[in-house]
């Protein structure tokens, strides 16, 4: 028997109860002393990293592993997601006024209040296009990401929509979507389209950039995009429209380029024969002058040394012979009525 089970009987009960109690008492607090001593020492997971603040100033960030801290209040472990997590965020603000479950393939309806078609954005060409976006985005800075708290979703809303407004103000629908397929393939087009998810995720990013040099920076870099933009309900059916009357209007094009060709050619058929008839009729006409005129272009070589009264002479005897002969008879009339035969003609 032991001296304390010794002085318990001679207490008495009530001296006992009291020391038993007093024990338990003690263990328990001893039980909770270490219990409060061991409460901040927990395990990070290999997906998140926690930051360590220490009479509420940051004190330091530790990364994935069992971390040891100090119990409340003296540090306080805030657990944060790590870099190489990507965390995924919808913006809703998009999907205001539209009914859920609703396809983007066949459009979405304008609602009457236009306080709820924020997901209506205006292109560079006054078309209206809606966009479904989601971001993707991961942590770069776990105490700036711990600061900003619940401010982050709202902010990335707002950040998002800034530069999607912007983005897609400075386009025209067909480098947001497919809207014309006979223009689908166009290569300035159809580039612009693929780097639109890279613009607005470069867009977004430089937002986050300079709030991080005013001081205010959200600790997050979005690393991707993923957009899915349809046209209004009922659009659909007027570019359709748009593209029957085009092919249509392509069709007559085509029609009227061969009608065009056709007439050209002959055209060009008709120039060549004209031109053709032309050369022949002219050398004709040339030939036909030429031998009429050769007498007198033979004549005019001989009369450099003639006078101008011989000259008249010989062209009058030249002249003169063949139209007499072709006479059939010549008379004069003299005073009186009388008739003179100078030529018998070849019928008397």
């Amino acid at each position: 028997m032991t001296s304390q089970d010794a002085d318990l009987r001679e207490v008495g009960p009530w001296g006992q109860a009291v020391a038993l109690s007093f024990r338990f008492l003690l263990a328990a607090a001893v039980a909770i002393a270490a219990g409060w001593l061991v409460s901040n020492i927990r395990q990070v997971p290999a997906d998140s990293q926690a930051v360590v603040l220490r009479f509420g100033a940051v004190d330091r960030v530790a990364g994935p592993g069992l971390l040891l801290a100090w119990p409340r209040p003296i540090e306080q472990v805030v657990q944060v997601p790590s870099s190489a997590r990507q965390i995924q965020f919808d913006i809703t603000r998009f999907m205001d006024g539209q009914q859920p479950g609703v396809s983007s393939t066949f459009g979405l309806e304008l609602n009457a209040d236009p306080r709820l078609n924020t997901g209506f954005l205006l292109t560079g060409d006054s078309s209206v296009v809606h966009l479904q976006a989601q971001i993707f985005y991961h942590v770069t800075d776990p105490v700036a990401y711990m600061i900003a708290g619940e401010h982050i979703a709202p902010a990335l809303q707002r950040l998002f929509i800034a530069s999607t407004v912007d983005d897609v103000a400075s386009r025209d629908l067909d480098t947001i979507l497919v809207a014309r397929p006979e223009i689908a393939s166009r290569a300035r087009e159809a580039a612009r389209r693929e780097h639109l998810r890279a613009d607005l995720m470069e867009a977004v990013n430089r937002r986050l950039e300079r709030l991080a040099e005013m001081g205010d920076g959200l600790g997050i870099r979005v690393s991707r995009v993923d957009l899915v933009p349809s046209i209004p309900a009922g659009a659909k059916e007027a570019f359709d429209s748009v593209l029957v009357v085009t092919q249509e209007a392509e069709g007559d094009i085509a029609a009227a380029r061969t009608n065009a060709q056709y007439t050209l050619q002959t055209a060009n058929q008709n120039r060549d024969r004209i031109t053709t008839d032309a050369a022949a009729t002219a050398e004709e006409i040339v030939s036909n002058a030429t031998s009429q005129t050769a007498s007198i272009a033979a004549l005019a070589e001989n009369s450099q040394d003639m006078s101008h009264a011989m000259l008249m002479s010989r062209l009058y005897y030249d002249r003169i012979g063949p139209i007499l002969r072709k006479a059939g008879r010549i008379e004069t009339v003299g005073p009186g009525g009388t008739a003179h035969i100078l030529i018998p003609g070849g019928n008397k």
